[in-house]
């Protein structure tokens, strides 16, 4: 049931949305986006216990409502949907959300770019120079005794021109990088060999290409690949590593190929590091191959009740229209039965009422003594309950920083509330360790927390374990 409920979660976000040609005002958006959210959120009643507080925010946002254009009225519909502090809910168009009104980067640096290639033949310092992305050509300058900048020098977007700043490092691993709409986005780079920087919370690679990389191009271009993509490999005698970006289904095949090529040297190695830093989650399939490896004889699961919606309902029965007409439907069918029944009200699908369950795990007669498991805050969603069930193995420890924060309601999908091109980002379950023990905008804690101060995590990890 439980992985047939995220797969859900993932078609769910893949149907069609049957627009109504309506012209709302913000105020009538506004309205129609609370009403849908009150009725069916699973959180609202637990996040709106202070109904004066609640109530005074409403009042305030109809208030600012009339006679917003779209751009006016996009943040006030943000501003609702950002109280409820549900990463699963969120409010925007085509599928994205609104984004909040954030700091930009407008910045240009005056620099004569021959003038600074020729002096980068004799610089001491090993960031600087000139490095490739896709779609640009950036110098990498030393401004300050503990600050560089990266600038512009081609680009095949318009919207960047040479001498634009696009980024900054500091000297205690800190960047800030201009996306594509100049807002800034924050996180940690690592640089290796002085000749790739990889600024890891929007996963980018830079390659250095004046003055001459340290290392061959083809090292360079595996270091590369290796940054951006899946891979397993081993690091020394005794440690492998293996490295998953996304548990997104289109990663499946990706992942257990993986695993299937490297089963030899998965079940060699006597310690394994798993980094699944970044990883925004997906289906929790992504991971079963691993949980023979990982796991005891059991994995204790926290159950989840579901809120039973007229718009659940027929999703699921779009859903169920869409499957091949051989596949077999009989707990979609009990699952629209059981909802049918129980409108307005939660419902837990696990057969015996209870809270959690235990899922009996057949051990691999193979596995590595110790694990470490790498995570940071772009850890999130399901990759956040991957931490969450490893953490239940004596031999796994989490290294890194909080995960992102993102568990207590889930199993969420676009829907709309009758004001194209508005769309709503909203779960359908809540989960039944609530609220004894919440994880939203908290995450997952590392079992040993890695600061700024601590460069290289793979190093790190590499280090804790053999010695």
């Amino acid at each position: 049931m439980k992985k047939l409920i995220h797969l859900l979660a993932l078609l769910l976000l893949t149907l069609p949305l049957h627009a109504q040609q309506a012209n709302c005002s913000c105020s009538e958006a506004l309205k129609k986006l609370m009403d849908k959210v009150e009725r069916e959120y699973p959180g609202f009643s637990v996040k709106t216990k202070d109904t004066s507080l609640y109530q005074g925010f409403k009042q305030t946002l109809h208030r600012q409502a009339g006679g917003q254009d779209d751009k006016g009225c996009q943040s006030i519909l943000k501003s609702y949907t950002d109280f409820f502090k549900d990463p699963h809910l969120w409010v925007g168009s085509n599928g994205a959300p609104f984004k909040a009104t954030a700091s930009t980067s407008n910045e240009r640096l005056a620099i004569d770019f021959k003038d600074f290639e020729q002096k980068l033949q004799t610089t001491p310092d090993s960031l600087e120079g000139i490095y490739t992305m896709p779609g640009y050509k950036i110098g990498l300058k030393k401004v300050q005794p503990r600050e560089y900048v990266g600038f512009i020098i081609e680009a095949t977007s318009q919207a960047w021109q040479p001498q634009d700043i696009k980024f900054r490092l500091l000297a205690n691993g800190d960047f800030s990088y201009a996306l594509m709409d100049r807002s800034l986005q924050k996180g940690q780079y690592q640089s290796f060999y002085g000749t790739v920087l990889f600024l890891e919370q929007i996963q980018v690679v830079l390659t250095k290409q004046v003055p001459k990389p340290r290392i061959s191009q083809a090292k360079m271009e595996r270091l590369r690949e290796e940054l951006e993509g899946f891979y397993f490999k081993k690091l020394s005698e005794n440690t492998s590593i293996l490295k998953l970006p996304s548990f997104e289904y289109q990663h499946l095949q990706t992942i257990n190929r993986l695993l299937d090529e490297h089963k030899t040297l998965l079940e060699a190695s006597k310690n394994l590091i798993i980094d699944v830093r970044g990883n925004p989650g997906g289906t929790t399939d992504a991971y079963q191959k691993l949980l023979p490896y990982l796991s005891g004889t059991s994995i204790r699961h926290t159950g989840t009740e579901f809120l039973a919606t007229q718009t659940y309902i027929d999703n699921l029965e779009a859903y169920k229209k869409s499957l091949d007409k051989n596949t077999p439907t009989p707990g979609i069918d009990q699952q629209i039965q059981t909802l049918k029944a129980n409108l307005g009200r939660f419902v837990n699908f696990n057969a015996s009422g209870k809270s959690t369950s235990v899922e009996t795990i057949t051990v691999a007669a193979k596995s590595p003594q110790q694990i470490v498991i790498l995570a940071n805050k772009g850890t999130g969603s399901s990759a956040e309950y991957f931490l969450f069930i490893a953490k239940q193995s004596k031999k796994v420890k989490i290294l890194g920083a909080p995960s992102y924060g993102a568990l207590d309601y889930g199993n969420a999908y676009l829907i709309e509330f009758d004001c194209p091109p508005y769309q709503l980002f909203m779960p359908t379950y809540r989960a039944l360790r609530l609220p004894e023990y919440p994880i939203d905008n908290i995450g997952i804690q590392p079992d040993l927390y890695l600061d700024s101060s601590t460069k290289d995590w793979v190093s790190f990890a590499l280090n804790y374990l053999e010695h």
